[in-house]
C-alpha cells in the first residue's frame, strides 16, 4: 500500500474539516460556505471565472464534507525520512514512483498543478471558460524543472556512468512531437533503482550510482520539495506560481486551515510575481546563484576526510569570517536551519574586520532588480521540445539587454530579445518592459521592485568616441575582449592614429610601448562580459562522496530502501579562484570544479574504495577533472583588474598564483591525496609543457613562461556547446593559442575603487 503524508501544499481546502449545511442557495458552491473555506483568497489575479471544482474537482453542490470531497484512499503515514508533522496531512518527501500511481481524481484534488494532471487543470482549454495556460503547461512538463535530465545526465557521466547524451530523467517522459536537433531528444526514461541500465567504468563508478536516487533528485517540479526550512515548495505550476514562505507555515484565511501544519503555501494565491526567495527554494545548494547574488556563499567543511581517517584537510574559512547570524534561519528542532544547514553555515563578509566586502552582492541585486526581471517565460517555462540540458532553454545573456561592443544599441521594438523581455504586457500594467527613458537611453522596468526604472548601459554608446557616453576604459576592456572583428580592427586603427603623448589616456592599461596584435581584426573577441565583471568567482575544490552499506539508503525515484546510505561534504570552499575556460558559445569563461572522490564502505565496514577519484567513460580522471563552465552571478559595474589573467608589465609577480589558476595550470594551494597515496591539484585544468622538453610540468615547481609549449585538456565538462561558434573551443578548458595570448599580453595594474 502507498504510504506518504498528503501534501497541502497546493491548497488549504482539501485538509479542512467543515459542518453540514442544510442547503445551499442557487449557484453558490458548498466549499466557499462560511462553516468551510469560507475567506479563502481568491487564487486566480486574473479575475477568470473559476469554480473551486474547476480546479480541485469534488461536487460543488455538496453539504458535507464527505459529500463534496473525492474520497481519499492512501494513507498519512510517511515511509521516508523526516517523521510526521504535528497534526500533519501532508504530502511531502514521497516517491516518485509511488506519486505516479495515485488515482489522478485524488491527485488533482490535493494539487491541481501537479504535472501528471495540469492539462486537465492549468492547460484546460475548457475551464472556467476555457483558453488557459494550454501552451505553457505543455511546455512546463517536458522543462529541465520537471525533467532533471540536465542534472542526472552530468551527474552521470563526471561519475563514469553514461556519455555526455542525456537519456534519464526523474520520470518517464515523451516529446509528442520531436526535432531532430542538437540538445533536444524524443524520450526520457525514469531513472532506474540500479545501474544496469548504465556503463559503469569501475566498481566504484557502479557503487557511485546509488547517490543519484538519494542525492540528487531532490529539486525539481515532478515532485514537492523536501520537508525542511527554506525548501518548501509544491510540485508543477504551484512549485514557482504559489509562494511558500521558508518556514512553511500558512497564512491563509481559510477558517478549516492548521496554522501548524507545515508545507503550505502561504495563501491560496497564485502570483506572475515570483519574488526570489521562491527561486532559493531549489537553487541554494553548493555553487547555485540564488545565495550568491546576496553576496554569501557556503563554508567550508574541512573536517570532511579526517573524519573518516583520511589525510586531507580543506582549506578553513577565514579567520574573520562574517557569517549569516540566526536571523536569516528559521528555528527548528532545537536550532536554526536554512536549506538544511544550521547555523552558522554562510558567509556573508570574508573579513569582517575590514571596510571591504570581498564578496558584494550583484548589483542587479542591489538595485532590487529580481530573478524574474532576467529570467524570463520564454525560458523558464522551457521550449516546445524537451532539452537534455539547461543550457538548451537559456536565453538571456549580457548582450539582451546591454548589446554587444561594436554593435548597434539594441532597439526594444526590434530587439530578437523582444519576445521574452521587451514585450508588452510585460508588466501588471500591461506596459512595456523595456523602453527608451527620458534621456534616450533604455530602461527595463522593475517587475517586483515597484516599477523602478533601471537604466540599461548600452555598450555600443560607452566604447565609441563620438558618443557623448564614451568611455576609454570600457572601449580597451569590451572590444578587446568581446568585440566584434570589424570593431576590433577599427581599435587598432585608432590606436595607430593616436599620438604617443596621447596613448595613456585614450588607451588605458596598456603598458609604454605596446602595440595591439596585428591580428586584431582577424577573428571576435571571445571573452563572455561576465568572466571580467564577476566581481569574485567561488569555487569548490575536494567534493567526498561516501557510501556506507552498513546503513540503509532511500531512493527518491523508486521508494526502494537500499543497502548502503550515501553522504557528502565539500572540503574546500573559496571566494577567490577564477578558473577560465571555454563555455558553451566558445567563449572564455569562468569554471567552477567539483573533482569528486568516492569512498566505500561494505557492509562489514571494510573500506572497498578509498577516496577514490571518479573516470569519466572518456578517461578524464584526477587532478581538477570535473570543471564546469558558470556564470556566478556575482556582477559589479567595475570589472576585475587585468593582472587577474594577465602578467604584469613591471615585471612584479605577485599574480604569479593568480594567472597559473586562470590559465588552469593549477597552483598547489588545493590538492587532495587519494587512497593509493596520488597528490592531485585540484585547480589543474590542463597539463602544460612550459620548457619545451616535450613532458608535462609540474605547476608547484615551474612558474608559468611569457610563452608555453603545449596544452593537454585534463578536465571534463558536462556542458554541450550551444552554437556553431563554439567550434572545436567549447566547452572545456583553454587552449595553447588562448593560454600564449593571455601570458604574452603585460598589462599595467588599473585602480579600482572599493565596492
Amino acid at each position: 500500500m502507498i504510504q506518504w503524508r498528503i501534501v497541502g501544499t497546493a491548497l488549504a481546502l482539501a485538509l479542512g474539516a467543515c459542518e453540514p449545511s442544510a442547503s445551499l442557495a442557487p449557484g453558490v458552491e458548498g466549499c466557499i460556505l462560511p462553516q468551510c473555506h469560507g475567506n479563502v483568497e481568491q487564487i486566480h489575479y486574473g479575475g477568470a471565472p473559476l469554480a473551486c471544482i474547476d480546479c480541485h474537482g469534488g461536487d460543488p453542490d455538496a453539504n458535507t464534507k464527505e459529500a463534496g470531497h473525492p474520497t481519499v484512499t492512501v494513507s498519512f503515514n510517511p515511509s521516508s525520512p523526516g517523521g510526521q508533522a504535528e497534526g500533519g496531512q501532508i504530502l511531502r518527501d514521497p516517491p516518485l514512483a509511488d506519486l505516479d500511481e495515485v488515482d489522478p481524481v485524488i491527485l488533482q484534488f490535493l494539487n491541481p498543478s501537479d504535472y501528471r494532471i495540469a492539462r486537465r487543470t492549468c492547460g484546460s482549454a475548457t475551464r472556467g471558460g476555457g483558453n488557459c495556460h494550454t501552451r505553457i503547461t505543455e511546455n512546463s512538463t517536458l522543462s529541465t524543472h520537471a525533467t532533471l535530465a540536465g542534472q542526472l545526465a552530468g551527474g552521470l557521466y563526471f561519475g563514469g556512468l553514461t556519455d555526455k547524451e542525456g537519456r534519464f530523467a526523474v520520470r518517464d517522459f515523451q516529446d509528442r512531437y520531436p526535432v531532430d536537433l542538437v540538445g533536444f531528444i524524443e524520450s526520457l526514461g525514469q531513472l532506474p533503482g540500479d545501474p544496469s541500465a548504465t556503463t559503469p567504468v569501475s566498481p566504484a563508478a557502479e557503487a557511485y550510482y546509488a547517490s543519484f536516487g538519494q542525492l540528487c533528485v531532490e529539486c525539481h517540479l515532478s515532485r514537492d520539495g523536501s520537508a525542511v526550512p527554506g525548501k518548501y515548495t509544491s510540485s508543477g505550476c504551484n512549485g514557482c506560481h504559489l509562494v511558500t514562505d521558508d518556514e512553511g507555515r500558512p497564512r491563509t484565511a481559510d477558517p478549516t486551515q492548521e496554522r501548524l501544519e507545515i508545507g503550505h503555501g502561504a495563501l491560496h494565491r497564485l502570483t506572475n510575481l515570483i519574488p526570489d526567495s521562491q527561486c532559493n527554494h531549489c537553487h541554494h545548494a553548493h555553487l547555485h546563484r540564488g545565495i550568491l547574488i546576496q553576496g554569501v556563499r557556503e563554508r567550508s567543511e574541512p573536517e570532511g576526510d579526517a573524519a573518516l581517517g583520511g589525510p586531507n584537510r580543506g582549506i578553513e574559512d577565514p579567520e574573520n569570517a562574517v557569517y549569516w547570524g540566526d536571523e536569516n534561519y528559521v528555528r527548528y528542532e532545537g536550532g536554526y536551519n536554512l536549506y538544511g544547514k544550521p547555523a552558522p553555515f554562510y558567509v556573508a563578509d570574508e573579513d569582517g574586520t575590514n571596510d571591504v566586502d570581498e564578496t558584494p552582492p550583484d548589483v542587479h541585486f542591489e538595485k532590487g532588480m529580481a530573478c524574474i526581471d532576467c529570467h524570463t517565460t520564454g525560458e523558464l517555462h522551457g521550449s516546445e521540445h524537451m532539452a537534455v540540458r539547461r543550457e538548451f532553454e537559456t536565453r538571456v545573456r549580457c548582450e539582451s539587454c546591454h548589446g554587444a561592443p561594436g554593435e548597434a544599441p539594441i532597439d526594444p521594438e526590434g530587439s530578437p530579445f523582444e519576445q521574452s523581455l521587451s514585450r508588452t504586457g510585460g508588466n501588471a500594467d500591461n506596459s512595456p518592459v523595456i523602453s527608451l527613458g527620458e534621456d534616450g537611453e533604455l530602461v527595463q522596468r522593475g517587475k517586483l521592485d515597484g516599477g523602478i526604472l533601471h537604466p540599461l548601459t548600452q555598450i555600443a554608446r560607452r566604447v565609441d568616441p563620438e558618443e557623448e557616453r564614451y568611455n576609454p576604459r570600457t572601449q580597451m576592456g569590451c572590444l578587446l575582449h568581446a568585440g566584434s572583428a570589424e570593431a576590433r580592427a577599427a581599435l587598432a586603427e585608432r590606436f595607430a592614429a593616436t599620438a604617443p603623448e596621447d596613448v595613456d589616456e585614450q588607451f588605458p592599461g596598456l603598458p609604454e610601448g605596446a602595440m595591439l596584435p596585428a591580428d586584431l581584426g582577424s577573428r571576435p573577441g571571445r571573452t563572455e562580459c561576465f568572466t571580467c565583471h564577476n566581481a569574485w568567482t567561488v569555487n569548490c575544490y575536494g567534493c567526498h562522496v561516501v557510501r556506507d552499506d552498513r546503513v540503509s539508503g532511500y531512493d527518491q525515484v523508486t521508494g526502494i530502501p537500499q543497502s548502503g546510505a550515501v553522504s557528502t561534504y565539500a572540503m574546500s570552499v573559496v571566494a577567490d579562484a577564477l578558473a577560465l575556460g571555454f563555455g558553451t558559445r566558445g567563449r572564455i569563461t569562468p569554471m567552477v570544479g567539483t573533482s569528486i572522490f568516492f569512498s566505500h564502505f561494505d557492509d562489514q565496514g571494510r573500506m572497498v574504495a578509498e577516496a577514490e577519484p571518479l573516470m569519466t567513460v572518456d578517461g578524464f580522471s584526477g587532478d581538477g577533472n570535473q570543471h564546469n563552465p558558470v556564470h556566478h552571478h556575482t556582477i559589479r559595474k567595475v570589472p576585475r583588474d587585468c593582472p587577474g589573467c594577465h602578467p604584469r608589465a613591471d615585471g612584479e609577480d605577485d599574480n604569479a598564483e593568480a594567472l597559473a589558476r586562470a590559465t588552469g595550470y593549477g597552483t598547489g594551494r588545493f590538492t587532495f591525496l587519494d587512497g593509493t597515496g596520488r597528490r592531485h591539484i585540484l585547480d589543474r585544468l590542463v597539463a602544460i609543457d612550459v620548457d619545451g622538453d616535450g613532458e608535462a610540468d609540474d605547476p608547484e615547481a615551474i612558474p608559468l613562461p611569457e610563452l608555453v609549449y603545449a596544452v593537454r585538456p585534463l578536465a571534463a565538462t558536462t556542458h554541450m556547446a550551444i552554437t556553431d561558434e563554439a567550434g572545436e573551443l567549447g566547452p572545456g578548458p583553454l587552449d595553447l593559442e588562448t593560454i600564449n595570448r593571455m601570458l604574452s599580453n603585460p598589462v599595467v595594474p588599473q585602480p579600482r575603487p572599493a565596492q
